[in-house]
């Protein structure tokens, strides 16, 4: 999240009167104060992700209906890209492929076990 953090650090910045929405995965989030502010205007459930982070959010899916609520809300707002680089996305794709070419039906505990660890190093080494 440090590297969200920090983006969104930025743009407050450059416009601390804009909410930003950052497409994350298959969410948009939102962070902190604007996160509040969202919350209050239109009822989106807040989370604590640390004792100095709060975030809000809402599925790919239903960009449409929010934005509409926050243009009815009168919220000045932006939508920011994907943080992913594409050679992440097909890092992470190569490590779908992986996980599904996996026979369990002949895969030892200690096999994967270690499948599960390089893994687990190389979504570490994206982040």
């Amino acid at each position: 999240m440090s590297k969200l953090m920090k983006q969104y650090e930025e743009l407050k910045k450059k416009d601390p009167e804009k909410i930003y929405i950052f497409k994350v995965g298959i969410f948009y989030n939102i962070l902190n104060e604007d996160a509040r502010l969202v919350s209050k205007e239109i009822g989106l459930k807040l989370t604590d992700l640390s004792p100095e982070i709060v975030k809000c959010g809402f599925p790919l899916s239903t960009l449409g209906k929010y934005t509409e609520l926050l243009s009815e809300h009168n919220i000045n707002f932006e939508v920011v890209p994907n943080l992913t680089p594409s050679n992440q996305n097909t890092s992470y794709d190569q490590i779908i492929k992986k996980i599904k070419s996996i026979d369990l039906n002949n895969t030892t505990c200690k096999e994967a076990f270690d499948i599960l660890y390089n893994i687990q190093q190389k979504l570490n080494n994206m982040q």
